[in-house]
């Protein structure tokens, strides 16, 4: 306790011998910092001499204070859908401000931009599964052949798995209602996409 007590003491000693009237003095450089210092500036570019991080710095809070200053209302941009799934073309169109039939066109855009979609990756899919089976099937037996073959089944699953889930958006759209993928795949309506 009195050990500790010292210890304080003699920082509190420290301390007042480095204090002067005019304030805390800042440590000594040695002879070479100084002169490394003194130098150091024209290890620098020339950005750095006109300050050119600190007006970056100043131009992005600029940015940052004018679009807050500026920003509209945020509007919930979601799609309403009632309790029971069916959509709220109503609640919907008056949220995204604008009527319902221009809610209406734009279901219909965006129906026929799956439908395309759709049959554009099912396409692409599927001609990647045949250029894996070529390049699976014309590779010498060997372990590159393996390599091979694992290459191309990665973007054979993706571009089949885009193009079902612009299918079952192209359904949701049809149906007006929300849909998971095991409804679309046991509905009785027309399973392919259309615009």
């Amino acid at each position: 306790m009195q050990r500790n007590a010292v210890d304080l003491s003699s920082g509190a000693t420290r301390a007042a011998e480095t204090a002067s009237p005019e304030g805390p003095r800042l440590p000594r450089l040695s002879w070479f910092r100084k002169t490394l210092g003194g130098i150091g500036w024209l290890a620098a570019t020339p950005a750095d001499w006109l300050g050119a991080r600190s007006v970056s710095r100043g131009a992005s809070q600029v940015g940052r204070l004018w679009s807050t200053a500026r920003g509209a209302a945020v509007r919930d941009r979601r799609f309403k859908v009632e309790d029971c799934g069916v959509f709220d073309l109503k609640a919907t169109a008056f949220s995204y401000g604008i009527s319902v039939a221009a809610l209406e066109a734009r279901l219909a855009s965006r129906r026929s931009q799956t439908a395309i979609l759709a049959y554009a990756l099912f396409g692409l899919a599927s001609m990647f599964l045949a250029a894996w089976l070529w390049s699976a099937l014309s590779a010498p037996l060997r372990g590159s052949r393996l390599i091979v073959a694992l290459e191309f089944l990665p973007f054979c699953g993706l571009f089949y798995l885009l193009a079902f889930y612009n299918a079952l958006i192209n359904f949701q759209i049809r149906m007006g209602r929300t849909a998971g993928w095991s409804a679309y795949l046991n509905t009785s309506e027309r399973f392919f996409p259309r615009g």
